[in-house]
């Protein structure tokens, strides 16, 4: 009975790192998909990447993604805006990241327009 135990919880450690590493790859090819240009369609690829690892995940805990669609759609969108909602506050509230993201943005953003009219041979 000991042995049993021990061997399921090596058994449920051995799927807990499977399904995580299957987290950790999408994260990984998401953040380097970002990082490309995109041209406008980073929310698409965004959103593509995030349902196939919801995808994935479900194929890994034996869960049928397509009978199970609507239920879990609603269980994606529920999860990420919890996770929307606090990870923008850790970055307003606690980081104050956004704000100097941003404003780092408006500043070269600025800089390069200034730049750039000073190279351009415009009348008044």
């Amino acid at each position: 009975m000991f042995e049993g135990y021990i061997a399921g919880k090596f058994a449920n450690k051995m799927f807990e790192k499977q399904v995580f590493q299957t987290v950790k790859t999408h994260a990984l090819v998401g953040a380097l998909l970002m990082m490309i240009p995109d041209f406008g369609f980073g929310t698409i690829i965004f959103i593509g990447v995030l349902w196939h690892m919801y995808s994935s995940i479900c194929d890994k805990v034996g869960i049928s993604f397509a009978r199970h669609f609507w239920e879990l759609v609603g269980l994606g969108i529920v999860v990420n805006i919890v996770i929307a909602l606090v990870i923008d506050i850790v970055f307003t509230v606690l980081f104050f990241l956004e704000g100097f993201i941003i404003y780092f943005q408006f500043y070269l953003s600025g800089k390069m327009f200034v730049e750039s009219l000073k190279q351009l041979d415009i009348k008044k």
